[in-house]
Protein backbone atom coordinates (compact mmCIF):
# COMPACT_ATOMS: atom_id res chain seq x y z
CA UNK A 1 0.00 0.00 0.00
CA UNK A 2 1.46 3.74 -0.83
CA UNK A 3 3.04 5.45 1.63
CA UNK A 4 1.32 8.61 2.95
CA UNK A 5 2.07 11.71 3.92
CA UNK A 6 0.60 13.51 6.72
CA UNK A 7 0.64 17.38 8.32
CA UNK A 8 -1.00 18.27 12.09
CA UNK A 9 -2.06 20.92 12.83
CA UNK A 10 -4.69 22.76 15.67
CA UNK A 11 -5.70 25.36 18.19
CA UNK A 12 -4.86 23.54 21.66
CA UNK A 13 -7.74 23.39 23.38
CA UNK A 14 -8.32 26.28 26.61
CA UNK A 15 -8.56 25.32 30.46
CA UNK A 16 -8.64 26.43 33.44
CA UNK A 17 -4.64 27.90 33.12
CA UNK A 18 -5.45 29.77 30.10
CA UNK A 19 -9.16 31.33 31.68
CA UNK A 20 -6.76 32.34 34.64
CA UNK A 21 -4.21 34.08 32.76
CA UNK A 22 -7.38 36.40 31.29
CA UNK A 23 -7.84 37.59 35.06
CA UNK A 24 -10.56 34.70 36.44
CA UNK A 25 -8.18 33.77 39.70
CA UNK A 26 -10.76 31.31 40.74
CA UNK A 27 -12.59 28.86 39.74
CA UNK A 28 -13.02 29.19 36.10
CA UNK A 29 -16.70 30.02 35.69
CA UNK A 30 -16.45 30.12 32.07
CA UNK A 31 -15.74 26.47 32.24
CA UNK A 32 -18.12 25.17 34.99
CA UNK A 33 -21.16 27.48 34.27
CA UNK A 34 -21.35 28.05 30.77
CA UNK A 35 -19.74 24.83 28.51
CA UNK A 36 -20.05 22.54 31.26
CA UNK A 37 -16.65 21.00 30.15
CA UNK A 38 -13.10 20.93 31.85
CA UNK A 39 -11.50 22.69 28.57
CA UNK A 40 -13.13 23.99 25.18
CA UNK A 41 -11.54 24.84 22.00
CA UNK A 42 -12.55 26.79 18.72
CA UNK A 43 -11.59 25.00 15.92
CA UNK A 44 -10.09 27.50 13.27
CA UNK A 45 -8.37 26.67 10.06
CA UNK A 46 -4.38 27.73 10.28
CA UNK A 47 -2.45 29.25 7.73
CA UNK A 48 0.66 27.41 7.78
CA UNK A 49 -0.67 24.14 7.20
CA UNK A 50 -2.68 25.17 4.30
CA UNK A 51 -0.45 27.16 2.19
CA UNK A 52 2.28 23.97 2.69
CA UNK A 53 -0.05 21.53 1.85
CA UNK A 54 -0.62 24.00 -1.66
CA UNK A 55 2.71 24.05 -2.93
CA UNK A 56 3.14 20.36 -2.31
CA UNK A 57 0.08 19.45 -4.58
CA UNK A 58 1.89 22.31 -7.41
CA UNK A 59 4.02 19.90 -7.06
CA UNK A 60 2.84 16.57 -7.78
CA UNK A 61 2.98 15.71 -3.64
CA UNK A 62 0.03 14.13 -2.40
CA UNK A 63 -0.46 15.40 1.68
CA UNK A 64 -3.49 15.29 4.07
CA UNK A 65 -3.51 17.37 6.71
CA UNK A 66 -5.95 16.64 10.36
CA UNK A 67 -6.90 19.03 12.66
CA UNK A 68 -4.97 16.84 15.63
CA UNK A 69 -7.37 18.22 18.37
CA UNK A 70 -10.59 17.27 15.80
CA UNK A 71 -10.50 14.77 13.81
CA UNK A 72 -10.04 11.21 13.75
CA UNK A 73 -6.63 10.63 11.72
CA UNK A 74 -5.72 7.25 9.60
CA UNK A 75 -2.30 6.63 11.10
CA UNK A 76 -2.10 3.62 8.74
CA UNK A 77 1.04 3.78 6.29
CA UNK A 78 1.72 7.28 7.55
CA UNK A 79 5.67 7.36 6.45
CA UNK A 80 5.92 11.06 7.15
CA UNK A 81 4.35 13.40 9.76
CA UNK A 82 4.82 17.01 9.65
CA UNK A 83 3.77 19.23 13.29
CA UNK A 84 2.81 22.74 12.51
CA UNK A 85 3.32 24.64 15.84
CA UNK A 86 1.05 27.53 14.84
CA UNK A 87 -0.85 27.37 17.65
CA UNK A 88 1.20 25.02 19.86
CA UNK A 89 3.35 24.97 23.18
CA UNK A 90 6.17 22.82 23.81
CA UNK A 91 4.02 20.24 25.77
CA UNK A 92 1.80 20.14 23.15
CA UNK A 93 4.09 19.23 20.72
CA UNK A 94 5.98 16.70 22.77
CA UNK A 95 2.32 15.06 23.88
CA UNK A 96 1.44 14.41 19.66
CA UNK A 97 5.37 13.77 18.76
CA UNK A 98 5.28 10.64 21.42
CA UNK A 99 1.48 9.65 20.22
CA UNK A 100 3.00 9.60 16.46
CA UNK A 101 5.71 7.36 17.59
CA UNK A 102 3.17 4.80 19.17
CA UNK A 103 0.89 5.10 16.15
CA UNK A 104 3.56 5.31 13.32
CA UNK A 105 6.74 3.68 15.04
CA UNK A 106 8.73 3.89 11.88
CA UNK A 107 7.46 7.45 10.42
CA UNK A 108 9.73 10.33 10.16
CA UNK A 109 8.55 13.04 12.21
CA UNK A 110 9.10 16.58 11.28
CA UNK A 111 8.39 20.10 13.07
CA UNK A 112 7.69 23.46 11.40
CA UNK A 113 6.41 26.49 12.83
CA UNK A 114 6.82 29.22 15.57
CA UNK A 115 8.51 26.82 17.85
CA UNK A 116 11.66 26.06 15.55
CA UNK A 117 12.67 29.60 16.16
CA UNK A 118 11.64 30.58 19.34
CA UNK A 119 13.04 27.68 20.90
CA UNK A 120 16.36 26.52 20.56
CA UNK A 121 16.44 23.60 18.47
CA UNK A 122 18.72 21.59 20.71
CA UNK A 123 16.45 22.15 23.64
CA UNK A 124 13.89 21.17 20.83
CA UNK A 125 15.62 17.94 20.00
CA UNK A 126 16.89 17.10 23.55
CA UNK A 127 12.76 17.54 25.38
CA UNK A 128 11.54 16.02 22.39
CA UNK A 129 13.60 12.79 21.54
CA UNK A 130 10.79 11.39 19.06
CA UNK A 131 11.80 14.52 16.88
CA UNK A 132 13.68 13.68 13.80
CA UNK A 133 13.91 17.26 11.94
CA UNK A 134 13.09 20.69 12.51
CA UNK A 135 11.97 23.03 9.83
CA UNK A 136 13.67 26.27 10.30
CA UNK A 137 11.71 29.13 9.39
CA UNK A 138 9.68 29.27 5.84
CA UNK A 139 8.82 25.72 4.95
CA UNK A 140 7.08 25.80 1.75
CA UNK A 141 10.16 24.81 -0.19
CA UNK A 142 12.18 23.03 3.09
CA UNK A 143 9.44 20.63 3.22
CA UNK A 144 9.28 19.88 -0.15
CA UNK A 145 12.90 18.96 -0.69
CA UNK A 146 13.10 16.78 2.41
CA UNK A 147 10.00 14.91 1.56
CA UNK A 148 11.87 14.27 -1.61
CA UNK A 149 14.99 13.03 -0.05
CA UNK A 150 13.14 10.89 2.20
CA UNK A 151 10.87 9.19 -0.42
CA UNK A 152 14.05 8.47 -2.55
CA UNK A 153 15.92 6.99 0.04
CA UNK A 154 18.41 9.89 0.18
CA UNK A 155 19.82 11.54 3.43
CA UNK A 156 18.99 15.00 4.50
CA UNK A 157 22.22 16.05 4.18
CA UNK A 158 21.49 18.34 1.26
CA UNK A 159 18.32 19.58 2.55
CA UNK A 160 18.31 23.65 3.22
CA UNK A 161 16.88 25.31 6.11
CA UNK A 162 16.53 21.81 8.44
CA UNK A 163 17.79 20.67 11.71
CA UNK A 164 18.80 17.14 11.77
CA UNK A 165 19.94 14.87 14.58
CA UNK A 166 23.17 12.87 13.53
CA UNK A 167 25.52 10.66 15.72
CA UNK A 168 27.51 13.68 16.24
CA UNK A 169 24.76 15.90 17.54
CA UNK A 170 22.15 17.99 15.98
CA UNK A 171 23.31 19.73 12.38
CA UNK A 172 21.74 22.73 11.25
CA UNK A 173 22.54 22.89 7.35
CA UNK A 174 22.37 26.15 5.69
CA UNK A 175 19.50 28.57 5.51
CA UNK A 176 17.31 28.88 2.68
CA UNK A 177 16.27 31.80 0.21
CA UNK A 178 13.29 32.90 1.01
CA UNK A 179 9.98 32.66 -1.76
CA UNK A 180 9.79 35.90 -4.04
CA UNK A 181 6.45 37.75 -3.33
CA UNK A 182 5.15 36.22 -6.44
CA UNK A 183 5.71 32.80 -5.15
CA UNK A 184 3.96 32.77 -2.19
CA UNK A 185 1.01 30.15 -2.72
CA UNK A 186 -2.95 30.76 -1.75
CA UNK A 187 -4.06 27.87 0.66
CA UNK A 188 -5.26 24.83 -0.14
CA UNK A 189 -8.45 25.41 1.96
CA UNK A 190 -10.41 22.15 0.77
CA UNK A 191 -7.74 19.66 2.49
CA UNK A 192 -8.59 21.26 5.85
CA UNK A 193 -11.91 20.16 5.26
CA UNK A 194 -13.37 24.01 4.29
CA UNK A 195 -15.89 24.76 4.10
CA UNK A 196 -17.47 23.07 7.58
CA UNK A 197 -20.01 22.84 9.44
CA UNK A 198 -17.67 22.15 12.55
CA UNK A 199 -15.10 24.97 12.00
CA UNK A 200 -15.99 28.72 12.44
CA UNK A 201 -16.58 30.57 9.34
CA UNK A 202 -12.94 32.48 9.39
CA UNK A 203 -9.98 32.11 7.42
CA UNK A 204 -6.71 33.73 8.02
CA UNK A 205 -5.32 35.84 4.66
CA UNK A 206 -1.85 36.47 4.48
CA UNK A 207 -1.84 39.41 2.74
CA UNK A 208 2.75 39.90 3.13
CA UNK A 209 5.09 38.04 4.69
CA UNK A 210 7.73 39.46 6.98
CA UNK A 211 8.03 42.90 8.96
CA UNK A 212 9.44 46.25 8.51
CA UNK A 213 10.48 46.99 11.98
CA UNK A 214 13.00 45.79 14.26
CA UNK A 215 11.73 45.18 17.86
CA UNK A 216 14.31 44.30 20.25
CA UNK A 217 11.96 41.60 21.86
CA UNK A 218 10.42 40.14 18.86
CA UNK A 219 12.22 37.03 17.24
CA UNK A 220 9.93 37.08 13.92
CA UNK A 221 11.34 40.02 12.07
CA UNK A 222 14.09 37.46 11.69
CA UNK A 223 12.25 34.58 11.16
CA UNK A 224 10.35 35.07 7.78
CA UNK A 225 13.81 37.89 6.57
CA UNK A 226 13.86 40.98 4.76
CA UNK A 227 12.42 42.82 2.68
CA UNK A 228 9.12 41.99 3.37
CA UNK A 229 7.39 40.68 0.42
CA UNK A 230 4.01 41.79 -0.01
CA UNK A 231 0.87 40.55 -2.30
CA UNK A 232 -0.62 43.05 -4.82
CA UNK A 233 -4.27 44.68 -3.74
CA UNK A 234 -5.81 42.56 -6.69
CA UNK A 235 -4.18 39.35 -5.46
CA UNK A 236 -5.49 40.22 -2.10
CA UNK A 237 -8.96 40.65 -3.54
CA UNK A 238 -9.15 37.72 -5.60
CA UNK A 239 -8.58 35.55 -2.93
CA UNK A 240 -11.38 37.59 -0.81
CA UNK A 241 -13.85 37.31 -3.44
CA UNK A 242 -12.53 33.74 -4.39
CA UNK A 243 -13.14 32.34 -0.31
CA UNK A 244 -16.68 34.38 -0.43
CA UNK A 245 -18.16 32.49 -3.33
CA UNK A 246 -16.31 29.08 -3.12
CA UNK A 247 -16.29 28.55 0.44
CA UNK A 248 -19.20 30.91 1.72
CA UNK A 249 -16.62 32.93 4.04
CA UNK A 250 -16.69 36.35 4.61
CA UNK A 251 -14.76 36.67 7.67
CA UNK A 252 -11.15 37.18 7.63
CA UNK A 253 -8.45 37.41 9.82
CA UNK A 254 -5.02 39.22 8.25
CA UNK A 255 -2.79 37.12 9.39
CA UNK A 256 0.32 40.13 8.53
CA UNK A 257 3.00 40.97 10.91
CA UNK A 258 1.78 44.37 10.35
CA UNK A 259 -1.31 44.87 8.17
CA UNK A 260 -0.64 48.47 8.45
CA UNK A 261 2.54 49.20 7.21
CA UNK A 262 3.36 50.58 5.07
CA UNK A 263 0.47 53.20 5.62
CA UNK A 264 0.14 54.07 1.78
CA UNK A 265 0.47 50.58 0.86
CA UNK A 266 -2.88 49.55 3.90
CA UNK A 267 -4.91 52.72 2.69
CA UNK A 268 -4.64 50.93 -1.43
CA UNK A 269 -5.54 47.77 -0.20
CA UNK A 270 -8.13 48.73 2.15
CA UNK A 271 -10.01 51.21 -0.83
CA UNK A 272 -9.52 48.01 -3.16
CA UNK A 273 -11.37 45.65 -0.62
CA UNK A 274 -14.34 48.39 -0.74
CA UNK A 275 -14.24 48.60 -4.38
CA UNK A 276 -13.53 44.92 -5.48
CA UNK A 277 -15.52 43.12 -2.88
CA UNK A 278 -18.28 45.55 -1.30
CA UNK A 279 -18.71 47.16 -4.87
CA UNK A 280 -19.61 43.36 -5.80
CA UNK A 281 -22.18 43.29 -2.89
CA UNK A 282 -19.81 40.61 -0.58
CA UNK A 283 -19.45 42.63 2.37
CA UNK A 284 -16.09 41.40 3.67
CA UNK A 285 -15.38 41.51 7.38
CA UNK A 286 -11.81 41.79 8.88
CA UNK A 287 -9.51 41.93 11.93
CA UNK A 288 -5.36 42.06 11.51
CA UNK A 289 -2.26 43.26 13.55
CA UNK A 290 -1.25 46.83 13.71
CA UNK A 291 1.34 49.14 14.42
CA UNK A 292 0.09 52.28 16.37
CA UNK A 293 1.51 54.79 15.13
CA UNK A 294 0.25 54.15 11.37
CA UNK A 295 -2.96 54.63 12.85
CA UNK A 296 -4.63 58.12 11.18
CA UNK A 297 -7.89 59.24 11.72
CA UNK A 298 -7.92 58.59 7.64
CA UNK A 299 -6.45 55.52 7.46
CA UNK A 300 -9.13 54.51 10.03
CA UNK A 301 -11.64 55.78 7.92
CA UNK A 302 -10.76 53.32 5.17
CA UNK A 303 -10.00 50.13 7.19
CA UNK A 304 -13.55 50.59 8.57
CA UNK A 305 -15.33 51.57 5.50
CA UNK A 306 -13.67 48.46 3.87
CA UNK A 307 -14.94 46.16 6.74
CA UNK A 308 -12.66 46.02 9.56
CA UNK A 309 -13.73 44.92 13.02
CA UNK A 310 -10.67 44.76 14.95
CA UNK A 311 -7.65 45.40 15.72
CA UNK A 312 -4.73 44.06 17.65
CA UNK A 313 -2.27 46.53 18.41
CA UNK A 314 1.14 46.55 20.08
CA UNK A 315 1.36 49.20 22.39
CA UNK A 316 3.31 47.22 24.66
CA UNK A 317 4.54 50.01 27.32
CA UNK A 318 3.24 53.59 28.58
CA UNK A 319 7.13 54.30 29.58
CA UNK A 320 8.17 56.17 26.71
CA UNK A 321 12.18 55.00 27.59
CA UNK A 322 10.96 51.57 27.88
CA UNK A 323 9.33 52.49 24.06
CA UNK A 324 12.89 53.58 22.85
CA UNK A 325 14.36 50.99 24.07
CA UNK A 326 12.63 48.40 22.28
CA UNK A 327 13.15 49.99 18.90
CA UNK A 328 9.24 51.44 18.75
CA UNK A 329 10.30 55.68 18.40
CA UNK A 330 6.82 57.03 19.55
CA UNK A 331 5.34 58.59 22.13
CA UNK A 332 2.56 56.35 24.30
CA UNK A 333 0.03 59.24 24.09
CA UNK A 334 -0.90 58.29 20.78
CA UNK A 335 -2.23 55.64 22.01
CA UNK A 336 -4.82 57.58 24.36
CA UNK A 337 -5.63 59.33 20.52
CA UNK A 338 -5.74 56.13 18.07
CA UNK A 339 -8.16 54.00 20.81
CA UNK A 340 -10.76 57.44 20.85
CA UNK A 341 -10.85 57.44 17.09
CA UNK A 342 -11.42 53.43 16.60
CA UNK A 343 -13.90 53.28 19.50
CA UNK A 344 -15.83 56.64 17.79
CA UNK A 345 -15.93 54.95 14.40
CA UNK A 346 -16.73 51.30 15.53
CA UNK A 347 -13.18 49.06 15.60
CA UNK A 348 -12.66 47.10 18.41
CA UNK A 349 -8.72 47.46 19.78
CA UNK A 350 -7.18 44.75 21.64
CA UNK A 351 -3.99 46.57 23.04
CA UNK A 352 -0.64 44.34 23.80
CA UNK A 353 1.39 45.18 26.64
CA UNK A 354 4.92 43.59 27.39
CA UNK A 355 6.10 43.30 31.00
CA UNK A 356 9.48 43.59 32.40
CA UNK A 357 12.04 44.74 28.97
CA UNK A 358 14.90 46.43 30.27
CA UNK A 359 14.26 48.97 32.57
CA UNK A 360 10.99 48.24 33.59
CA UNK A 361 10.25 49.41 36.87
CA UNK A 362 7.23 49.57 39.30
CA UNK A 363 7.31 53.18 37.96
CA UNK A 364 7.06 52.39 34.25
CA UNK A 365 4.45 50.15 34.92
CA UNK A 366 2.26 52.67 36.65
CA UNK A 367 2.99 54.42 33.57
CA UNK A 368 1.45 51.79 31.48
CA UNK A 369 -1.12 51.01 33.59
CA UNK A 370 -2.60 55.12 33.27
CA UNK A 371 -2.24 54.93 29.53
CA UNK A 372 -4.46 51.67 29.56
CA UNK A 373 -6.67 53.55 32.16
CA UNK A 374 -7.30 56.77 29.58
CA UNK A 375 -7.17 55.02 26.41
CA UNK A 376 -9.66 52.74 27.21
CA UNK A 377 -8.96 50.36 24.94
CA UNK A 378 -11.69 47.56 24.81
CA UNK A 379 -9.14 44.72 25.87
CA UNK A 380 -6.01 44.26 26.37
CA UNK A 381 -3.87 41.40 26.87
CA UNK A 382 -0.62 41.56 29.04
CA UNK A 383 2.43 39.39 28.19
CA UNK A 384 5.54 38.64 30.20
CA UNK A 385 8.74 39.26 28.20
CA UNK A 386 9.95 36.23 26.62
CA UNK A 387 13.58 36.22 25.60
CA UNK A 388 13.25 34.47 22.75
CA UNK A 389 16.41 33.03 21.09
CA UNK A 390 16.83 35.25 17.21
CA UNK A 391 15.39 38.52 18.93
CA UNK A 392 17.69 41.30 19.52
CA UNK A 393 17.90 41.54 23.16
CA UNK A 394 18.66 37.92 22.87
CA UNK A 395 21.32 37.91 20.67
CA UNK A 396 22.82 41.29 22.18
CA UNK A 397 22.53 40.65 25.99
CA UNK A 398 25.21 42.88 27.13
CA UNK A 399 23.87 45.72 25.18
CA UNK A 400 20.23 45.39 27.15
CA UNK A 401 22.03 44.14 30.15
CA UNK A 402 19.96 41.13 30.52
CA UNK A 403 20.98 37.18 31.21
CA UNK A 404 18.37 33.96 30.83
CA UNK A 405 16.20 32.75 28.08
CA UNK A 406 12.62 32.04 27.97
CA UNK A 407 10.88 33.30 30.76
CA UNK A 408 13.34 33.22 33.18
CA UNK A 409 15.92 36.22 33.24
CA UNK A 410 17.06 38.84 35.08
CA UNK A 411 18.24 42.26 34.72
CA UNK A 412 19.24 45.65 36.91
CA UNK A 413 15.90 46.94 37.28
CA UNK A 414 13.82 43.95 37.32
CA UNK A 415 13.79 39.78 37.86
CA UNK A 416 11.25 37.54 35.35
CA UNK A 417 9.81 36.47 39.05
CA UNK A 418 8.98 40.53 39.70
CA UNK A 419 7.53 40.61 36.35
CA UNK A 420 5.06 38.04 37.01
CA UNK A 421 3.72 39.31 39.70
CA UNK A 422 3.10 42.43 37.77
CA UNK A 423 1.45 40.23 35.50
CA UNK A 424 -1.55 39.47 38.38
CA UNK A 425 -1.54 43.38 39.32
CA UNK A 426 -1.48 44.90 36.39
CA UNK A 427 -5.08 43.60 35.62
CA UNK A 428 -6.26 44.39 39.05
CA UNK A 429 -5.70 48.06 38.77
CA UNK A 430 -7.19 48.71 34.86
CA UNK A 431 -10.58 49.59 35.67
CA UNK A 432 -11.42 51.29 32.10
CA UNK A 433 -10.65 48.06 29.72
CA UNK A 434 -11.08 43.98 30.07
CA UNK A 435 -7.68 41.74 30.44
CA UNK A 436 -8.40 39.34 27.68
CA UNK A 437 -6.12 38.08 25.86
CA UNK A 438 -6.53 37.18 22.46
CA UNK A 439 -9.68 40.02 21.95
CA UNK A 440 -8.93 40.80 18.45
CA UNK A 441 -9.49 37.28 17.68
CA UNK A 442 -12.81 36.65 19.34
CA UNK A 443 -13.78 39.93 17.99
CA UNK A 444 -13.70 38.28 14.72
CA UNK A 445 -14.98 34.94 15.51
CA UNK A 446 -18.30 36.49 16.96
CA UNK A 447 -18.42 38.78 14.04
CA UNK A 448 -18.54 35.56 11.97
CA UNK A 449 -21.35 34.25 13.78
CA UNK A 450 -23.41 37.27 13.29
CA UNK A 451 -22.53 39.51 16.80
CA UNK A 452 -21.82 43.24 15.89
CA UNK A 453 -19.75 45.98 17.60
CA UNK A 454 -22.06 46.98 20.54
CA UNK A 455 -22.90 43.20 21.21
CA UNK A 456 -19.18 42.22 20.98
CA UNK A 457 -18.23 45.13 23.34
CA UNK A 458 -21.03 43.87 26.05
CA UNK A 459 -19.66 40.28 26.08
CA UNK A 460 -16.17 42.04 27.19
CA UNK A 461 -17.72 44.06 29.98
CA UNK A 462 -19.02 40.97 30.97
CA UNK A 463 -15.61 39.05 31.19
CA UNK A 464 -14.81 41.74 33.21
CA UNK A 465 -17.65 41.64 36.00
CA UNK A 466 -17.42 37.94 36.08
CA UNK A 467 -13.89 38.40 37.31
CA UNK A 468 -15.20 40.08 40.55
CA UNK A 469 -18.33 39.14 40.61
CA UNK A 470 -18.44 35.27 39.59
CA UNK A 471 -22.02 34.91 40.44
CA UNK A 472 -23.13 38.39 38.25
CA UNK A 473 -26.68 37.09 36.92
CA UNK A 474 -26.32 39.69 34.35
CA UNK A 475 -23.13 39.08 33.30
CA UNK A 476 -23.25 35.20 32.89
CA UNK A 477 -26.67 35.60 31.00
CA UNK A 478 -24.23 37.28 28.29
CA UNK A 479 -21.57 34.42 28.84
CA UNK A 480 -24.07 31.94 28.46
CA UNK A 481 -26.00 33.20 25.37
CA UNK A 482 -22.22 33.07 23.51
CA UNK A 483 -21.34 29.96 24.42
CA UNK A 484 -24.94 28.83 23.29
CA UNK A 485 -23.88 30.28 19.53
CA UNK A 486 -20.48 28.89 19.54
CA UNK A 487 -21.43 25.89 21.33
CA UNK A 488 -21.64 23.41 17.70
CA UNK A 489 -18.05 24.59 17.14
CA UNK A 490 -16.39 24.10 20.77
Amino acid sequence: MTSRILLLTGFVPVGKTQIQRMGVTDEPVLLTSMSGKSSFRISIPTLGPAVIASHLLEHGVGIEVYDYFQDDIDWTNARIIGISSTFMDLDTVREIAARIRCESPSAAIILGGPLSWSVPTSDLLAIIPELDYVVEREGEETFLDLITALSQGRGAENVRGIVYRSQQGPVRSPARNPLSDEQLPRPAWELMGIPSDSRLPVLPVETSRGCPYNCAYCSEVRYWGKPVRYKTPERVTNELLDNAIRYGIRTFRFADSCFSAPVSRSAVVCDRIYEDCTGRGYDIRWSCYARIENLSAVLLEKMKRSGCIALDIGVESGDIDILQRMGRKYSPEIAVKVSHMARDIGIITNFNIVVGFPGETRESIKRTIDILNRAAPDTFSCFQLFLAQNSAAYLNPHEYGIEGEGLTWKHSTMSSEQAAQAMVDIPREVTCSTSFPGGEYVACYLTSVGYGFEEIRRFYRAMATITEESDNHEALATLGDVFKNLEKYL
